[in-house]
């Protein structure tokens, strides 16, 4: 593992460099996503939790069904400070399924 250890929580607020093309940033921006969801499967302890952000867009529901496979919560939110048009939101993971 990468710390020694089992960690607490994950926070990722990583996102690609934008396109212009709203479609193709929600793409890479979820992929991104979904390998910082990945690499918690190994990382986390199994009470810990991830937030991580993510575009709203059409492969929402992919990252979306990866987190509910492995996590026995997830839920998401939108800060306020974040423009209305804007599909940025953040996914809330925690407690990790047994593997």
């Amino acid at each position: 593992d990468n710390f020694g250890k089992k960690i607490d929580v994950i926070i990722s607020d990583m996102a690609e460099n934008t396109t212009g093309n709203k479609n193709v940033d929600s793409i890479r921006t979820n992929n991104l996503c979904s390998t910082v969801i990945n690499f918690s499967l190994n990382t986390l302890n199994k009470n810990g939790t991830l937030i991580c952000k993510l575009f709203m867009g059409e492969d929402f529901l992919e990252v979306k069904n990866l987190a509910k496979d492995n996590f026995k919560k997830v839920d998401f939110f939108k800060p306020e400070s974040s423009r209305s048009e804007s599909k940025e939101t953040y996914i809330i993971c925690s407690l990790l399924k047994t593997l």
